[in-house]
């Protein structure tokens, strides 16, 4: 017994004296980590590029391993350039290879040497702590020892001079030239456009004709008028219509001359027409034997017909502006022409003493012409809808693109290849959908009037409208997005500025104002959406609905046909250009 515990002390004495000795000479060294520690760095990595794995630390506890929504939606949407690394991942097979399980060999192994297991108790064990070590550099410290060793004007920062130089230089190039590309496109639609005025068509249709000995006095001064008179030959383009020729369409429709004049109109072969009513002549004789009080000739011999709704911007901000500048002339015209003269000399000299004593208001109100607007738009609310509306749907295409980038990043890493295309095309269809029904929607909160062209079906048209412009310029920004993020990250602002740019020029503008340049917007997205919700909210002519729609689904078709090779693309070209995304 007495050697057991003579044995014992020993024992404690060797570990007392040993233990100061050890503890000062050994180094402190860092905790391995453990396996847990280590399996959740590895299934974090798993879902890395390999420049992420390689750049970011492994600390646990910092970061939470595995993928989930939750990760994804809080990560830096500017870092991750709209999920290209995810586009990449998705679409290639490269892996991260995961790390290692330790085996227990070294977790025994650490055991070994350790003086607490050696000795199993530590009751009088008392390590000295560690001395605490200060962080060797900080951001503020390493801008500090920078801002110490160089001054901006340094000999030392001269190279550093010329490449901040030379990069500005660069950016002012792509900001300038993008900035003069979108104001060239934009302004150059109103350049010189008083000089084309002409081009714009109008019809001259005469419906005066000869009746007996009354010969089509009106319809004759009337003709001299666009014939002849020079500031009138540069504000239209008039085709003139013959009464034989007027007649004739209208018995082919089964039409009145009035009748075939509207329909003209209506079916958008001209922007207005310029109608000498049918035989005006021998209305304003009749008024004048008859001496008929309640005729007026200043209003129901000639008219100016037009449709406001058939292109609201057109007819609104030039077409009404220039038939009354015309109206203006003529009615200078006819002062000066012997209108009365004329008429006086188809009546005898009783009839014409007859009209002085009891109707002189027949001979001193002249013919001019009345406007006869076949679709007026009384709703000045309507500019926002078929103006700017139609670019902000452009625009919020690029906002739901964005704001889905947290769940396209969640959802690439879950499945691969052409499933997640097809998940992309898809998630976005379905938000044109729902963004298409909010355009809808506040139409409606605004009272805008969707129901003279289609009845209560007009709400899901618009809506089917409104999808269809959505989808087919979200789909090209979207592919212009992902060409940007390899070639030029910085450039998707101005790439959603030229589109906006390019569909608005000849979308707001006539494009027969416009120089010949601008006839690509006959086949832009905007421009055909402009043209069916005017069908849509003001029942303008159909016979283009067809055409209207197939450019529609014609971009659909192609810019989602171009997405899983331009993503292809993108995949191929990432690793190869990692300059590209800084």
């Amino acid at each position: 017994m007495a050697d057991s515990l003579h044995t014992i002390s020993t024992g404690q004495s060797s570990v007392q004296a040993f233990q100061p000795e050890a503890l000062e000479e050994r180094p402190p060294t860092e905790r391995r980590p453990s396996l847990l520690e280590r399996f959740t760095t590895a299934a974090s990595s798993f879902i890395l590029t390999d420049s992420e794995a390689q750049r970011k630390p492994s600390v646990v506890g910092s970061e939470s391993g595995g993928s989930s929504i939750h990760n994804f939606t809080s990560m830096r949407t500017e870092d991750e350039w709209f999920g290209s690394s995810q586009i990449y991942r998705s679409l290639t097979n490269r892996k991260e290879p995961i790390e290692e399980f330790p085996s227990l060999e070294e977790f025994s192994s650490e055991d070994e040497n350790d003086p607490i297991a050696l000795t199993g108790s530590n009751a009088e064990f008392q390590p000295h702590p560690p001395k605490p070590r200060r962080r060797e550099s900080t951001i503020v410290s390493t801008i500090q020892s920078i801002s110490r060793k160089f001054g901006f004007w340094d000999s030392d920062f001269a190279a550093e001079r010329i490449r901040i130089a030379g990069t500005l230089v660069k950016n002012y190039v792509y900001l300038l030239s993008g900035f003069a590309i979108a104001l060239s496109i934009y302004w150059g639609s109103y350049y010189q456009r008083s000089t084309r005025y002409k081009n714009i068509p109008f019809a001259v249709i005469i419906g005066d004709t000869t009746l007996g000995q009354l010969p089509p006095i009106l319809g004759n001064l009337v003709l001299l008028f666009f014939q002849n008179v020079p500031l009138v030959k540069t504000l239209g383009n008039y085709h003139i219509w013959s009464y034989e020729r007027i007649l004739a369409k209208a018995q082919e429709h089964n039409n009145t001359i009035q009748e075939e004049v509207f329909r003209q109109v209506h079916h958008q072969h001209y922007r207005a027409a310029f109608f000498v009513h049918e035989n005006a002549t021998l209305s304003m004789y009749q008024a004048l034997v008859t001496l008929n009080t309640t005729f007026n000739p200043a209003t129901e011999l000639l008219s100016v017909v037009y449709e406001t709704g058939s292109d609201y911007n057109a007819v609104h901000n030039y077409i009404s502006t220039l038939t009354e500048q015309i109206s203006r002339v003529f009615a200078g015209f006819m002062v000066k022409l012997p209108w009365v003269g004329y008429m006086m000399q188809t009546l005898n000299s009783t009839q014409v003493d007859n009209v002085f004593n009891q109707a002189p208001q027949l001979f001193t109100s002249n013919p001019r012409f009345e406007v006869d607007d076949r679709l007026p738009v009384p709703e000045q609310v309507v500019q926002a809808p078929l103006q700017i509306g139609l670019i902000y749907l452009c625009i919020f295409t690029f906002f739901q693109f964005v704001f889905s980038v947290p769940i396209h990043m969640y959802i690439a890493s879950k499945i691969k290849g052409l499933r997640y295309v097809g998940y992309r095309i898809l998630a976005a269809q379905a938000a044109y959908v729902v963004l298409g029904l909010a355009y809808v929607l506040l139409n409606s909160a605004f009272q805008i009037s969707f129901t003279k062209a289609f009845g209560n079906l007009g709400f899901l048209v618009i809506w089917a409208f409104a999808f269809l412009t959505m989808s087919s310029v979200g789909s090209l920004i979207e592919v212009l997005v992902l060409f940007c993020i390899i070639l030029k990250p910085a450039m998707i602002g101005l790439v959603l500025l030229l589109v906006a740019v390019v569909n608005l020029a000849p979308t707001i503008s006539p494009i027969v104002l416009c120089p010949d340049f601008y006839r690509y917007g006959y086949a832009m997205p905007v421009f055909n959406s402009y043209q069916l919700m005017q069908v849509a909210f003001f029942n303008s002519y159909k016979g283009h609905m067809g055409r209207n729609i197939g450019i529609l689904c014609a971009w659909i078709v192609v810019t989602n046909a171009m997405m899983p090779f331009a993503m292809k693309w993108m995949a191929s070209r990432l690793p190869q250009q990692p300059a590209a995304l800084s």
